[in-house]
């Protein structure tokens, strides 16, 4: 294992997560961005995915009772059907092709958070597209996020209904595209260890993110968030 590589990374993943411990979400489309300036794109996406998952679960606890049930049930039929098109995509595109389409995907998230749009007619009769259209995201660029909490923000639910949904969803997504990334071999021992190697910083992060959301004013995601996705975007494009 690189420990230089591992020293920066460690220090792009507490970014990471003090984003998500703010804003609630983000956090793997964020690290799989800043990830691609340390590893190739494929590999940060198997480690962004993991951190992900891993720094979810304590997450878990009560949701049951929460959860839209219906919905997320849905959702994640949406997103069974798009993962195998989004494994051919990974496994067919070059790293510098799956680089541009990690940016795009966290580009046009940015662009659609900061306009903050209110699609009144966006109700669950779409929830199987818009599980397709995040389970794509999540395992073609670790993007899955945005996407859904745009879409969940549309329809009549409390904050607490769709807080337990999002978990279940983005964790039940982020385990597909595990096995499924497995399955086509871009997972190995060494991103596993990695990833686990990287795992407290992503909890201190997320830490540090919640505290920051208890000491200063809330803001919307349309001036945290967002602008750091478009701007780790355009410098990806850029390098």
């Amino acid at each position: 294992m690189a420990w230089i590589e591992i020293g920066i990374a460690s220090v792009l993943i507490v970014f990471a997560g003090v984003v998500r411990g703010y804003s609630g979400f983000g956090f793997a489309v964020i690290a799989a961005l800043c990830l691609n300036f340390v590893f190739t794109p494929i590999e940060s996406i198997v480690i962004a995915i993991t951190l992900d998952l891993l720094s979810s679960v304590c997450l878990l606890r009560g949701v049951h009772t929460e959860i839209d049930k219906p919905l997320v049930k849905r959702l994640i039929v949406g997103m069974l059907i798009a993962t195998p098109f989004s494994l051919f995509v990974v496994s067919w595109i070059s790293s510098e092709a799956l680089k541009m389409l990690i940016a795009g995907l966290s580009m046009a998230a940015g662009g659609l958070i900061m306009l903050d749009l209110r699609l009144r007619w966006l109700d669950k009769r779409y929830s199987l597209a818009v599980g397709a259209f995040s389970g794509f995201g999540m395992t073609a660029g670790s993007a899955g996020g945005p996407p859904l909490i745009l879409y969940l923000l549309n329809l009549t639910m409390s904050s607490k209904e769709l807080r337990a949904t999002a978990i279940v969803f983005f964790m039940v997504s982020a385990l597909t595209s595990l096995v499924g990334l497995t399955a086509i071999g871009a997972v190995n021992r060494y991103l596993m260890l990695v990833g686990l190697t990287l795992l407290p910083f992503a909890l201190v992060g997320n830490l540090l993110g919640q505290k920051m959301h208890q000491w200063l004013p809330e803001l919307s995601p349309r001036f945290t968030t967002a602008p750091i996705l478009m701007g780790l975007a355009l410098v990806t494009f850029l390098l």
